[in-house]
């Protein structure tokens, strides 16, 4: 039927029309090739031989397609596209507080450009609760509308995780799997901040300025036996306490025990938690923070309690760091989409599929050291 005499019969209105409705598979019939091999042809030409290549090439031509609008009539065979959740700033959890959306918010954007250089396309869902992000998943996942998946807030036992597992699907955590056996599990691809050398980042710059009394305000997390951080909530404290430790007169003079407060995440529990710690350790001169909320809640407390120049640091260089000009740790969330990708994906090329992380010598996790915003 798409045969080169047939359409040069048509005018060119009729023409465009026809080729309009075309489907892939006549395209392949024109090509005497099948509907898998004019995908190869698209998306993967090094996948078919070059006369094969040629041939395919020539029919696609002469019906006057191009390329990327033949791929998008494939898109039922290979969608390109990932899935990635956004979170609502009125969340709760660990990171809840001002502007807690801004670093989904701000990644979610970030995946975006990427993803528009790499020729892939970006789907987002919401969900309000852990039972309806599995409903939600699962709806993408049998109607094969995503290719590959990017999960957030992971943690050892996820049932999000055997979901993906069953159905085979390429994925990849923002975040370590905290509370794993093995964080390094080649099952589980990861991109992740490293919030401990933040902190250390913070920790020293107080140190550089001969500040010695530096305290720490971070979250609440469960104590246990293991030398590794089970939390990020932890992670983020570790880079505070092992760099003070190092300092051994420092800690002679004040136990670190009297210099670290943990709590909740809002301004209202920085302002609470600063004002415990100045009750504990009144000789505070700095304090390195686990969240810019807490860093905010604790700078506007300092001047309540007395103190009369506070230096503090946050995490995330959120917009309130930057409004009431005080030091943050810069998660660099475009390269950890960048990374996202090329885990997925390799450092080129626009199509996702199953890695065996194991056998083909490609990382299967990457930890990204924040950049230290002083101010």
């Amino acid at each position: 039927m798409l045969g080169s005499p047939f359409m040069e019969e048509l005018d060119m209105p009729t023409r465009k029309k026809f080729l309009e409705n075309v489907s892939i598979t006549e395209v392949a019939d024109a090509a005497g090739v099948s509907i898998q091999t004019v995908s190869n042809v698209l998306n993967a030409p090094e996948k078919v031989t070059e006369k094969t290549l040629l041939k395919v090439m020539k029919v696609i031509e002469h019906l006057g397609y191009t390329p990327n609008s033949a791929a998008r009539s494939l898109r039922s065979a290979k969608s390109s596209s990932i899935a990635v959740r956004i979170d609502s700033s009125a969340s709760s959890g660990p990171l809840k507080g001002l502007y807690a959306g801004f670093i989904q918010d701000e990644f979610v954007f970030q995946l975006t450009k990427v993803s528009e250089i790499r020729g892939i396309k970006v789907i987002s869902y919401t969900a309000d609760s852990h039972e309806s992000e599995i409903e939600k998943l699962r709806t993408l996942l049998k109607s094969k509308e995503v290719d590959g998946l990017i999960l957030s807030s992971t943690v050892d036992i996820d049932p999000r995780l055997d979901l993906v597992t069953l159905h085979q699907i390429p994925f990849i955590t923002f975040g370590r799997p905290w509370g794993a056996k093995n964080l390094y599990s080649t099952k589980h691809p990861w991109v992740d901040v490293d919030g401990s050398f933040g902190t250390s980042l913070a920790t020293n710059m107080f140190l550089d300025k001969k500040i010695t009394n530096i305290g720490f305000i971070g979250w609440v997390f469960p104590k246990h036996k293991d030398p590794d951080p089970q939390s990020v909530n932890e992670d983020r404290y570790l880079g505070w306490r092992n760099t003070m430790q190092s300092q051994i007169k420092l800690i002679k003079t004040s136990p670190l025990e009297s210099r670290a407060v943990f709590g909740n995440e809002s301004v209202e529990d920085g302002r609470r938690a600063m004002r415990e710690l100045h009750k504990k350790f009144p000789e505070v001169q700095a304090v390195v923070c686990a969240s810019d909320s807490l860093a905010l809640g604790a700078l506007l407390e300092s001047k309540n309690i007395g103190i009369r120049e506070l230096l503090v640091s946050g995490f995330d260089n959120n917009p309130v760091s930057q409004e009431f000009g005080f030091t943050s740790l810069d998660q660099n969330l475009r390269q950890v989409a960048k990374s996202s990708f090329e885990v997925l994906m390799g450092e080129e090329g626009n199509q996702i599929r199953r890695i065996d992380f194991a056998n083909e010598s490609t990382n299967a996790h990457v930890l990204l050291r924040p950049a230290l915003i002083a101010r």
